[in-house]
């Protein structure tokens, strides 16, 4: 079979390797379709993500979907041919933090994509049956492998519980933005404004539902005008960027909440503390999902989310570094990049 490996930055080569074993309890999966997520663009470009390093070639990629290939001997809940959404990570569901139902935090994790767990760009994958989520045929495999993202922005509102009163703001119009708005609007939310400094994302954010748009560099002021001065009662930033992180505090209302979902390249959250401090604000780091794809999936074939959306290009697997070019260029109007691994 066809592996993609990252062999260190910018340094992607092509495989021909064994289709993986897989046992009793897993499942054969042939990869259709995989998003390049901005995580996979720190590995690509440097190699790392802060302590996070790429020290053997690995396999990117980790929104996927795919056709189940086989089945292991105690497989009973999926069958050969069943389209399927892939759960990247692999929670050991024995340590304190999995027992009390907090899967994403389990220490240590294994994640498609992240050293040394090989990801999605390549023909197969051997995987744990029980991470693996049974899909409507409605749904295109671009937009299963958009569930994730998706996901992201569910748990990311459930972490917020706005009320449908709440002025929330979304720094950052991409993949995650993007699903992080469509979230708050399920929940009744009606007042939401995105500062994003590409034109075609602002265009996206109102299209699934913003009411304002605005940039970064006129945020502030917009936010102060949107909400007569008290500032907003959320603030969800959705792109790992210091300026974006700092900004958070200015926008946010005496004890107001600020959730960090973006992942920044230096490892590092630079706040102002005098806002954050005098308003006595909460801040939310959001770590990945947890136990939300399933509620993805069902609102995206309700029609309460587009995750079509979401999947604005594509290239076939020997054209990933194109794809990856372009979403880190952010151009011609990207959101997220699809790699097509199979038809």
């Amino acid at each position: 079979m066809r592996a993609l490996r990252l062999h260190g930055p910018l340094d992607l080569r092509m495989h021909d390797e064994p289709v993986p074993t897989y046992a009793s309890d897993e499942v054969l999966i042939r990869i259709k379709s995989v998003g390049i997520c901005a995580s996979d663009l720190h590995y690509y470009r440097e190699g790392r993500i802060g302590s996070t390093v790429v020290t053997s070639p690995i396999v990117l990629g980790h929104e996927a979907s795919g056709v189940i290939e086989s089945v292991g001997a105690d497989v009973t809940n999926l069958k050969p041919g069943d389209r399927v959404a892939l759960e990247p990570a692999k929670p050991c569901l024995k340590c304190e933090w999995c027992q009390k139902g907090h899967y994403n935090v389990c220490p240590g994790i294994p994640f498609f994509g992240t050293p040394p767990v090989d990801g999605c760009l390549r023909d197969y994958v051997a995987w744990p049956a029980r991470l693996c989520l049974k899909v409507p045929e409605s749904l295109t495999f671009d937009e299963i492998a958009m569930l994730e993202p998706l996901a992201i922005g569910v748990y990311a509102c459930d972490l917020a519980e706005p009320n449908p009163g709440d002025v929330v703001a979304i720094l950052g119009a991409g993949g995650i933005g993007l699903s992080v708005l469509q979230a708050v609007r399920t929940v009744g939310v009606e007042r939401i404004i995105v500062s994003e400094p590409i034109e075609a994302r602002r265009l996206s954010a109102l299209k699934l539902g913003a009411t304002h748009v605005t940039t970064p560099t006129t945020a502030e002021q917009d936010v102060a005008n949107f909400t007569n001065g008290r500032g907003a009662d959320i603030v969800i930033e959705c792109t790992g960027e210091d300026d974006a992180v700092r900004q958070t505090a200015r926008l946010t209302r005496v004890l107001g909440k600020i959730l960090i979902v973006g992942i920044p390249s230096s490892d590092t959250y630079p706040f102002d503390a005098s806002d954050a401090r005098r308003k006595q604000l909460t801040a939310i780091f959001v770590r990945r999902s947890n136990m939300t794809t399933e509620r993805a999936a069902e609102l995206v074939a309700q029609g309460k989310m587009n995750a079509a959306a979401l999947a604005t290009h594509r290239f076939p697997l020997e054209k990933t570094a194109e794809a990856l070019d372009l979403a880190f260029s952010k151009r011609d109007g990207v959101i997220r990049a699809i790699v097509e691994v199979s038809e």
